[in-house]
């Protein structure tokens, strides 16, 4: 009986040790799992193809984050400004796998940031179409937005321009679905459609002039612009 006694202990005692180092040696050599395949490319280009020249991919944009006014939107964006939409065209991102359009727009007023009144800057939006060498083509639609339009004024709530961002040339909007408003007949046309944007509802066909004065009134004194051109809707 003793020998079985100090059998069954020393049995206990292994039971005790060994999961603790098979769990050791489990974690010491957990296999490390492959590198994950890098995007392809130009996948634009090869949907065109497979789709007989053209090919449409429907983009929606960002809507993670909506504001519920344009005083939180304000505070998001670097750059506020009033301009007058000259021309536009599109530009292929490098990997090939999106597109946007390069919007030049002659600023009439600087509501917040430092650029002089007058002077042409280049803003990004997502979508646009483009032509391939071999005769095909792409179009980025983006859906629940309306689209800028040359030889519109608009209000543009921007992020700084980044050089290094290869995907924006030129200054991106702060928010994809709130960052720009028509000022048409008057009235503003927030660039969303969506009935639930807390600014289109706000917003839509509200007088331009009542519009302006909420911007002016969301930006403290210190990071306005004053225009020396008069501005826009003053």
């Amino acid at each position: 009986m003793g020998k079985k006694i100090r059998g069954l202990m020393l049995l206990v005692l292994v039971l005790a040790v060994v999961p603790r180092g098979a769990v050791w040696a489990q974690q010491r050599h957990k296999p490390i799992e492959p590198p994950r395949p890098t995007q392809a490319k130009d996948k634009l280009h090869e949907m065109a193809k497979k789709s007989g020249g053209h090919f449409i991919l429907r983009y929606r944009p960002n809507r993670s984050t909506l504001y519920p006014n344009v005083e939180e939107l304000a505070k998001r964006s670097d750059l506020i400004v009033i301009g007058r939409t000259l021309s536009h065209r599109s530009s292929l991102r490098p990997d090939g796998n999106f597109i946007t359009q390069d919007y030049l727009v002659r600023v009439q007023e600087v509501i917040k940031g430092d650029l002089p009144n007058g002077r042409s800057i280049t803003i990004t939006l997502p979508g646009g179409s483009y032509r391939f060498s071999d005769g095909t083509y792409a179009i980025v639609e983006p859906v629940g937005n309306q689209p800028a339009e040359d030889s519109g004024t608009y209000v543009f709530f921007l992020r700084a321009a980044k050089q290094k961002n290869a995907a924006f040339k030129g200054y991106p909007l702060a928010s994809e679905a709130q960052g720009m408003f028509a000022l048409t007949g008057g009235t503003v046309s927030p660039t969303g459609m969506s009935a639930d944007d807390p600014v289109v509802r706000s917003y839509r066909q509200m007088p331009a002039a009542d519009f302006l004065r909420e911007i002016h009134k969301a930006v403290p004194r210190k990071e306005r612009k004053e225009s020396k051109e008069g501005g826009v809707g003053k």
